[in-house]
């Protein structure tokens, strides 16, 4: 019997194949430097794994059930894969040193993480690890708006533009994830489990193939002469120490 969710799970499905379509057009295409078609095998794994992930649901693989209510792995298993792609490669466009990005997708794991503990416990545990995880999404919120921004303010305008992009992209969506989350079945139990699949599967393609078509658009922020174009005297070259590096090369 063909449900709503299974019709969801798979426009989900075809949703990330078209962002993978997205991504290998850049990748054929692209004219940035050989450091950075390095960086772009990377963003494969955000259209890649989640198209996976949603083929399997589609095909009701990889269920269990918590409390009475099926919750499907291979989603959370997408966003541990894909989320730190999408929050690392925001940082790398913003010109962070390697040890900023490293925190930074750190959080983001252990938010993942603690989330899915959230997830297969239940009582005050499940509570207190919903609240643990919002708080990893409170810093991943500061880290966009508050560290990455400083960073980025050392980029040429193209590179500059990209972060932007990728930040609100990212900020704006994944508030929606948290009070999707306390609105289901695990949460308080205000929307049934069809409406929150309908929504969650809705944010994550529209959380993933514009990402990656955002990316293609600006791929010409990370040409030679894009990354040696500065905004003004004060700019540095990518490869450059800068302060806001704190004596680390960028660009990697």
């Amino acid at each position: 019997m063909v449900t709503a969710e299974t019709v969801s799970l798979s426009l989900g499905t075809l949703g990330m194949v078209v962002g993978a379509v997205i991504w290998y057009r850049l990748w054929a295409g692209s004219d940035a430097t050989t450091r950075e078609r390095g960086a772009f095998v990377w963003i494969a794994v955000i259209p890649g794994a989640a198209a996976v992930a949603y083929a399997l649901m589609a095909l009701n693989v990889g269920f269990i059930s918590v409390g009475g209510v099926e919750v499907p792995v291979p989603r959370y298993v997408d966003w541990l894969l894909t989320t730190p792609v999408l929050i690392g490669y925001a940082a790398h466009a913003a010109g962070a040193s390697r040890r900023t990005i490293g925190w930074i997708v750190a959080v983001d794991v252990a938010m993942i993480v603690i989330g899915w503990a959230g997830v297969v416990t239940t009582g005050t545990t499940r509570l207190a690890a919903f609240s643990a995880s919002s708080f990893c999404y409170l810093g991943l919120l500061y880290a966009l708006y508050g560290v990455l921004p400083d960073v980025a303010a050392e980029r040429s305008g193209p590179r500059r533009r990209l972060f932007e992009v990728l930040q609100n992209h990212v900020g704006l969506l994944w508030v929606t994830y948290p009070v999707v989350w306390a609105a289901g079945p695990l949460g308080f139990g205000y929307v049934e489990t069809v409406g929150v699949t309908l929504l969650i599967t809705f944010v994550d393609v529209m959380a993933k193939t514009p990402y990656v078509y955002f990316v293609s658009v600006h791929r010409s922020a990370f040409t030679d002469a894009a990354e040696t174009a500065t905004t003004g005297s004060t700019d540095s070259p990518v490869g450059t120490p800068t302060a806001a590096d704190g004596g680390e090369v960028t660009g990697d």
